[in-house]
Parts: structure tokens; sequence; C-alpha cells
């Protein structure tokens, strides 16, 4: 089930602002504390253009030396990845970045999958264009899903769409 609370996280909301000059969006954020110490997994996305490994160098290189002062008394492992072109939705918020992806939706009131490209989504549901609803082979222009219908989603890819 998806959740709705990665936009009242501190750490989150923190990455957020470190980011938002580089044309980078904090898709989703971790921090698990071991025995070894503290780890923390960051993803970030770029809505303009793919984030490559450069990019993923940079948000290293700047969040690095931050964390390992805040956490001085504690070894830090970092990890900054891209979401990647299956990525589970993990919490609505991340509908609104992929606006304009192709996605795939487990929905209770269909009970199948269905997938389309998010045109829009709000604080209740989610549009979806060019739908296609996968065990009755029928297509939507335009489907709207209310967020509590769906049971788990993912970004979706089809190689004949790459250019």
């Amino acid at each position: 089930m998806l959740s709705n609370n990665i936009r009242s996280s501190a750490l989150f909301n923190e990455l957020s602002e470190l980011l938002s000059g580089m044309d980078l969006k904090v898709v989703d954020c971790v921090k698990n504390e071991t025995a070894q110490g503290i780890q923390l997994i960051v993803t970030i996305f770029s809505p303009n253009r793919e984030v490559n490994t450069d990019d993923l160098a940079e948000v290293y290189n700047i969040l690095y030396p931050r964390y390992s002062v805040i956490f001085q008394d504690r070894d830090l492992s970092l990890e900054v990845s891209s979401p990647g072109l299956t990525r589970n939705l993990k919490d609505f918020y991340e509908f609104s970045l992929f606006i304009g992806k192709l996605v795939r939706v487990y929905s209770t009131t269909y009970s199948c999958w269905v997938e389309g490209y998010i045109s829009s989504n709000s604080d209740e549901s989610v549009t979806l264009t060019s739908a296609l609803i996968i065990d009755t082979n029928e297509t939507k222009e335009e489907l709207v899903l209310s967020y509590g219908e769906i049971q788990k989603a993912k970004l979706a890819y089809r190689w004949e769409d790459s250019k």
C-alpha cells in the first residue's frame, strides 16, 4: 500500500532544500541506524532531463561532508541513486514527480493492473491518459483513480517508446 507521509519527514525536507538549486528532486530518502553506523539512501530525479552519473557524484559530494559532520561519532554509509526504469512507487507524492511518465497501477476497482501516462494528480487522485486496463484489454483516453483504490504502483517502460 502506498503511503502519504514523506513530505512530513525532516530529512526529506532538508535534502529537498539542499538540492533545490540543482534541477533535482528528492524522490525518496531512508535513514537506517545500524550497529556499524548510519546508512543514508537518497533517490533523486530531474523532471527536465535524465539523471546521469555526474549528477549522482555531485549530490554525493555535497551530502557526504555535511552528514559526516552531523553524524560525527558514527560511520556514515551514503548511497545516491536514480529511480530506475521500473521503480516501485512508495508515496503518493511520487505521482507529482513523474508526470508524463508511464506507470502501472494495481487498481482494486478493476482488480487488475492499469497502465497509462500520468497527466496530473491531486491530494485525492491521479489521472492517467491512454490508460489500458490489462485484463480486459480496454483502453480509456483518461482515467481518474483515487489513491484509496491504488494498491501498488510502479514506473513502467516500453522500449518502443524510447527515442
